[in-house]
């Protein structure tokens, strides 16, 4: 089974809810009997499938009603579509998830790359990547932001929990100001370890941190 594959829910009631796919085939209708049920008229009682190879999910239509669409475009009931990381699958028009494969965006050789990865030493407020300290050592805010992260590593973490965290609850930070210190702070591990990106931007969703 593909390791660590996976739908985020875009937009809706369940915004940034994580569908893990662990068994298959994975099914999602209306029906009660479906992997995941979506309950609402526009969808089909057994509306679409994914199956596996053990290497890549595959998206299937099972001849909905309203029909299943991948990247705006409508898949032909009974085609077969090779889920890539970023797709956006969309259910009726009515329900869109972004298909997340963390395995194709933050690959790993375990010959030429150091494997030591980032530690953060919070009493010292002191970041190491491969085992070598970052020197200049990382603005506070950097500091508070990248702490944030590590400490919800694996998790999503929204903007609106960076801003709270960073400059406090209510104050108006523009997006600019928050992409700017983003943007500072991936240069920053990028320069300490280019053959791996620690920050992962998850879009419409927040950030994630992904640790060697």
């Amino acid at each position: 089974m593909p390791s660590k594959q996976r739908f985020l829910i875009q937009e809706g009631d369940h915004a940034g809810q994580v569908i893990d796919l662990r068994e298959f085939p994975f099914t999602v209708g209306r029906s009660r009997d479906c992997s995941y049920v979506l309950d609402h008229t526009e969808i089909s009682r057994l509306h679409a499938q994914i199956t596996s190879d053990h290497e890549n999910s595959f998206l299937e239509d099972v001849g909905s009603t309203n029909g299943t669409f991948v990247n705006g475009n409508r898949l032909e009931p009974g085609d077969s579509h090779r889920l890539r990381a970023g797709d956006r699958v969309s259910f009726a028009q009515i329900c869109r998830w972004i298909f997340d494969d963390p395995a194709t965006t933050a690959q790993i050789d375990p010959v030429d790359l150091p494997l030591l990865g980032l530690e953060l030493d919070e009493a010292a407020a002191r970041v190491t990547v491969g085992g070598v300290p970052l020197d200049p050592p990382l603005s506070p805010n950097q500091y508070i932001l990248l702490a944030l992260l590590v400490e919800n590593a694996g998790r999503i973490v929204s903007r609106e929990a960076l801003c709270d965290r960073i400059w406090g609850p209510g104050q108006d930070v523009t997006d600019q100001t928050i992409d700017a210190l983003v943007s500072r702070l991936r240069r920053r591990l990028l320069d300490a370890d280019p053959g791996h990106d620690y920050i992962i931007t998850r879009r419409g969703f927040g950030l994630m941190f992904e640790n060697r």
